[in-house]
Protein backbone atom coordinates (compact mmCIF):
# COMPACT_ATOMS: atom_id res chain seq x y z
CA UNK A 1 0.00 0.00 0.00
CA UNK A 2 1.50 3.69 -1.10
CA UNK A 3 1.31 6.43 1.60
CA UNK A 4 -0.99 8.65 0.38
CA UNK A 5 1.05 11.78 -0.85
CA UNK A 6 2.30 9.29 -3.36
CA UNK A 7 -1.02 8.04 -4.37
CA UNK A 8 -1.69 11.88 -5.44
CA UNK A 9 1.09 12.48 -7.00
CA UNK A 10 0.32 9.34 -8.91
CA UNK A 11 -3.01 10.55 -9.93
CA UNK A 12 -1.00 14.03 -10.95
CA UNK A 13 1.06 12.15 -12.84
CA UNK A 14 -1.63 9.77 -14.62
CA UNK A 15 -3.38 13.13 -15.13
CA UNK A 16 -0.52 14.78 -16.70
CA UNK A 17 -0.06 11.51 -18.91
CA UNK A 18 -3.76 11.48 -20.09
CA UNK A 19 -3.34 15.40 -20.87
CA UNK A 20 -0.81 14.58 -23.23
CA UNK A 21 -2.12 11.62 -24.82
CA UNK A 22 -5.34 13.37 -25.76
CA UNK A 23 -3.44 15.86 -28.16
CA UNK A 24 -2.83 12.47 -30.51
CA UNK A 25 -5.20 11.02 -32.70
CA UNK A 26 -6.26 7.77 -31.21
CA UNK A 27 -4.69 4.33 -32.40
CA UNK A 28 -7.58 3.03 -34.11
CA UNK A 29 -7.53 6.77 -36.17
CA UNK A 30 -3.96 6.12 -37.37
CA UNK A 31 -5.45 2.00 -38.00
CA UNK A 32 -8.38 3.38 -40.40
CA UNK A 33 -6.42 6.22 -41.67
CA UNK A 34 -3.88 3.69 -42.77
CA UNK A 35 -6.44 0.85 -44.22
CA UNK A 36 -7.83 3.50 -46.30
CA UNK A 37 -4.49 5.01 -47.92
CA UNK A 38 -3.38 1.42 -48.35
CA UNK A 39 -6.88 0.68 -50.34
CA UNK A 40 -6.25 4.01 -52.17
CA UNK A 41 -2.67 4.04 -53.17
CA UNK A 42 -3.06 0.48 -54.02
CA UNK A 43 -5.77 1.76 -56.63
CA UNK A 44 -4.00 5.08 -57.69
CA UNK A 45 -1.06 4.59 -57.56
CA UNK A 46 0.03 0.47 -57.12
CA UNK A 47 3.94 1.20 -57.87
CA UNK A 48 4.72 -2.56 -57.74
CA UNK A 49 2.63 -5.65 -57.09
CA UNK A 50 4.57 -8.11 -55.40
CA UNK A 51 2.20 -10.87 -54.55
CA UNK A 52 -0.33 -12.13 -57.02
CA UNK A 53 -3.69 -13.52 -56.71
CA UNK A 54 -4.28 -16.25 -55.79
CA UNK A 55 -1.74 -15.92 -53.45
CA UNK A 56 -2.89 -12.96 -51.94
CA UNK A 57 -5.95 -14.49 -50.09
CA UNK A 58 -3.19 -15.39 -47.76
CA UNK A 59 -3.89 -12.14 -46.62
CA UNK A 60 -6.94 -13.71 -44.86
CA UNK A 61 -4.73 -15.72 -43.06
CA UNK A 62 -3.32 -12.29 -40.86
CA UNK A 63 -6.95 -10.35 -41.53
CA UNK A 64 -9.09 -13.39 -39.35
CA UNK A 65 -6.88 -13.54 -36.42
CA UNK A 66 -5.48 -10.00 -36.20
CA UNK A 67 -9.64 -8.82 -36.07
CA UNK A 68 -10.08 -11.77 -33.22
CA UNK A 69 -7.30 -11.16 -31.41
CA UNK A 70 -8.59 -6.77 -31.01
CA UNK A 71 -12.09 -8.54 -30.27
CA UNK A 72 -11.06 -11.09 -27.52
CA UNK A 73 -8.78 -8.69 -25.72
CA UNK A 74 -11.30 -5.95 -25.84
CA UNK A 75 -13.84 -8.23 -24.75
CA UNK A 76 -11.74 -9.17 -21.72
CA UNK A 77 -11.23 -6.04 -20.47
CA UNK A 78 -14.89 -5.12 -20.82
CA UNK A 79 -15.35 -7.96 -18.10
CA UNK A 80 -12.83 -7.09 -15.91
CA UNK A 81 -14.34 -3.94 -16.04
CA UNK A 82 -11.27 -1.75 -16.85
CA UNK A 83 -10.89 1.03 -18.77
CA UNK A 84 -10.69 0.22 -22.99
CA UNK A 85 -10.22 4.03 -23.56
CA UNK A 86 -6.70 4.96 -24.35
CA UNK A 87 -7.43 7.93 -22.24
CA UNK A 88 -8.60 5.98 -19.46
CA UNK A 89 -6.50 5.14 -16.08
CA UNK A 90 -7.16 1.40 -15.56
CA UNK A 91 -8.38 -0.42 -12.53
CA UNK A 92 -7.11 -3.83 -13.00
CA UNK A 93 -4.04 -4.61 -14.74
CA UNK A 94 -5.45 -7.80 -16.85
CA UNK A 95 -2.95 -10.22 -17.39
CA UNK A 96 -4.62 -13.39 -18.61
CA UNK A 97 -5.77 -14.49 -22.05
CA UNK A 98 -4.01 -12.62 -24.81
CA UNK A 99 -2.54 -10.97 -22.07
CA UNK A 100 -0.37 -13.65 -21.17
CA UNK A 101 1.55 -13.89 -24.77
CA UNK A 102 1.52 -9.43 -25.47
CA UNK A 103 1.66 -6.39 -22.84
CA UNK A 104 -0.23 -5.40 -26.16
CA UNK A 105 -2.79 -7.81 -28.14
CA UNK A 106 -4.55 -4.88 -29.36
CA UNK A 107 -2.11 -2.95 -31.00
CA UNK A 108 -0.65 -5.90 -32.15
CA UNK A 109 -4.00 -6.91 -33.45
CA UNK A 110 -3.78 -3.45 -35.76
CA UNK A 111 -0.80 -4.32 -36.84
CA UNK A 112 -1.76 -7.79 -37.71
CA UNK A 113 -4.60 -6.78 -39.42
CA UNK A 114 -2.99 -3.99 -41.37
CA UNK A 115 0.00 -6.54 -42.30
CA UNK A 116 -3.13 -8.85 -43.92
CA UNK A 117 -4.70 -6.25 -46.00
CA UNK A 118 -1.40 -5.58 -47.53
CA UNK A 119 -1.15 -9.16 -48.04
CA UNK A 120 -4.35 -8.88 -49.70
CA UNK A 121 -3.79 -5.91 -52.12
CA UNK A 122 -0.34 -7.26 -52.86
CA UNK A 123 1.02 -3.89 -54.14
CA UNK A 124 4.49 -2.77 -52.55
CA UNK A 125 3.20 0.50 -51.32
CA UNK A 126 0.80 -1.12 -48.81
CA UNK A 127 3.69 -2.78 -46.82
CA UNK A 128 4.53 0.85 -45.63
CA UNK A 129 1.77 0.87 -43.55
CA UNK A 130 1.81 -2.01 -41.34
CA UNK A 131 5.66 -0.87 -40.67
CA UNK A 132 4.36 2.80 -40.24
CA UNK A 133 1.58 1.73 -37.82
CA UNK A 134 3.93 -0.45 -35.78
CA UNK A 135 6.59 2.37 -35.40
CA UNK A 136 3.94 4.96 -34.66
CA UNK A 137 2.02 2.44 -31.34
CA UNK A 138 5.52 1.47 -29.92
CA UNK A 139 6.92 5.10 -30.45
CA UNK A 140 4.08 6.92 -29.30
CA UNK A 141 1.50 5.14 -27.51
CA UNK A 142 2.96 2.35 -25.58
CA UNK A 143 5.65 3.95 -23.98
CA UNK A 144 3.12 6.35 -22.07
CA UNK A 145 1.05 3.38 -21.33
CA UNK A 146 3.47 1.76 -19.74
CA UNK A 147 4.44 4.44 -17.75
CA UNK A 148 0.52 4.84 -16.54
CA UNK A 149 0.52 1.21 -15.94
CA UNK A 150 3.61 1.45 -13.85
CA UNK A 151 2.99 4.14 -12.03
CA UNK A 152 -1.19 2.64 -10.99
CA UNK A 153 0.12 -0.95 -10.46
CA UNK A 154 3.81 -0.90 -9.29
CA UNK A 155 6.06 -3.68 -8.89
CA UNK A 156 2.33 -6.14 -10.11
CA UNK A 157 3.09 -3.89 -13.61
CA UNK A 158 6.68 -4.26 -13.47
CA UNK A 159 6.83 -8.50 -12.47
CA UNK A 160 4.45 -8.47 -15.14
CA UNK A 161 6.64 -6.81 -17.65
CA UNK A 162 9.08 -9.19 -17.11
CA UNK A 163 7.41 -11.78 -17.98
CA UNK A 164 5.48 -11.16 -21.10
CA UNK A 165 6.76 -9.19 -23.87
CA UNK A 166 6.05 -5.77 -25.54
CA UNK A 167 4.63 -7.59 -28.82
CA UNK A 168 4.89 -11.05 -28.95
Amino acid sequence: MKPALLMTWDITLLSILGEQMKGRLLPPTYLNTFIALAIALHLILPIRRIIYSPYTYLGLVFVVPGVALNIWSVRLLRNKNTTIDFHGIPNELVTSGPFRISRNPIYLSGVILSLGIAILLGSLITFAFPIALFLIFNGLYIPSEEVALETTFGKEYLEYKQMVRRWI
